[in-house]
C-alpha cells in the first residue's frame, strides 16, 4: 500500500465513519463498482478503527473524565450538556450499549453477507435519507436529568440496527435521539460517546481476522491513522455544529440521490 493510499483511505474512514453517509455503505459500494475482488486489508482497517476512536476520546477527553471521575467518587469540574449528571450519564452509555451488542452480533453472524448488495445498500441509504429529514424540525428539550432508561435502550437499538450497511450510525442514533425530546447538544454528544464501545466491538470482532503482522507496512499505515484521527477530530466539530445549528438534515441532500443511483445501477 502507498503513502497516498493509505492516506485517502484514512479519510474516507474518518469522513464516513462520523458524518451520517454511512461508511459501510460506502465501502460495500466501493467495492462492488471499484475494486472488483481486491483484497481488503483487515489490519489496516483495525487500525482505522483504532484512528477514529482515539478521535472521540481526545474530543471529549473532559467530558469522559469528567464521567469516570464521578463514577470513582472524585467527581471534577462539570461539563454540559452531563453537568451534574455523570454517574447518570454512565449508565446510559452502558445501558445503550447491550441491545446494541445484541442486535449488532446477530446481524454480523446472519444477515452482513447477504445485505452486502449494492441493491441493498441503496435502500438503507435512502433510509438514512428519509430519517434526516424527518429530523429536521426535532427541537428536544429534555436534559439527562429527565432522560430514560427507555431512552437509552431505544438509541441503543437504533446503533445496533445501524450495523447494516447503508444505515448511518451517527445520523440514525442521532435522529433518534432528538425525535425522542432530548436536546440537540445531548443527542449529539450521547450518540458519540455511545459509540467508543460500538468501535472497540467492532475492532475485536475484525482483529480476529487479522491472519499474520509480516509484511506490515507500517509507514503508510501510521500516515493513514493520522489522517483518519486528524479528520475525525474535525467532523466530530463539523457534527456538533449542524446540530446545533438544526442543519445535520442537509446530508440527506447527498444519501438520498447516492441510495436512488445504487438502486437504478443494480435493477439494470
Amino acid at each position: 500500500m502507498s503513502y497516498v493510499e493509505a492516506v485517502l483511505l484514512g479519510l474516507v474512514q474518518a469522513i464516513t465513519e462520523f458524518l451520517p453517509v454511512s461508511s459501510s455503505g460506502h465501502l460495500v459500494l466501493a467495492e462492488n463498482w471499484f475494486a472488483h475482488g481486491a483484497a481488503v486489508d483487515v489490519f489496516f482497517n483495525v487500525l482505522l478503527h483504532v484512528a477514529t476512536m482515539a478521535a472521540v476520546v481526545v474530543y471529549f477527553r473532559r467530558e469522559i473524565a469528567g464521567i469516570v471521575a464521578a463514577v470513582l467518587g472524585r467527581p471534577l469540574e462539570s461539563l454540559a450538556p452531563f453537568a451534574d449528571w455523570e454517574p447518570r450519564t454512565a449508565g446510559f452509555i452502558v445501558l445503550a450499549n447491550v441491545p446494541t451488542a445484541l442486535i449488532g452480533l446477530f446481524i454480523k453472524k446472519y444477515l452482513e453477507k447477504p445485505m452486502e448488495q449494492p441493491l441493498f445498500v441503496g435502500l438503507m441509504l435512502m433510509v438514512t435519507g428519509a430519517l434526516l429529514w424527518a429530523g429536521r424540525r426535532a427541537r428536544g428539550e429534555r436534559g439527562v436529568d429527565v432522560m430514560t432508561s427507555a431512552d437509552a435502550l431505544m438509541i441503543g437499538v437504533v446503533q445496533g440496527i445501524a450495523v447494516l450497511p447503508g444505515i448511518s450510525r451517527s445520523g440514525s442514533t442521532i435522529v433518534a435521539a432528538t425525535l425522542l425530546g432530548l436536546r440537540p447538544e445531548l443527542a449529539a454528544k450521547f450518540s458519540l460517546l455511545i459509540s467508543l464501545p460500538a468501535i472497540v466491538g467492532a475492532t475485536l470482532l475484525e482483529g480476529r481476522d487479522v491472519a499474520s503482522l509480516a509484511g506490515v507496512a507500517w509507514g503508510p499505515y501510521a500516515l493513514g491513522m493520522l489522517a483518519a484521527g486528524v479528520v475525525g477530530y474535525g467532523a466530530i466539530h463539523l457534527i456538533l455544529v449542524l446540530v446545533d445549528r438544526h442543519q445535520f438534515y442537509r446530508f440527506a441532500y447527498y444519501v438520498l440521490p447516492l441510495g436512488l443511483l445504487a438502486v437504478l445501477l443494480s435493477l439494470r
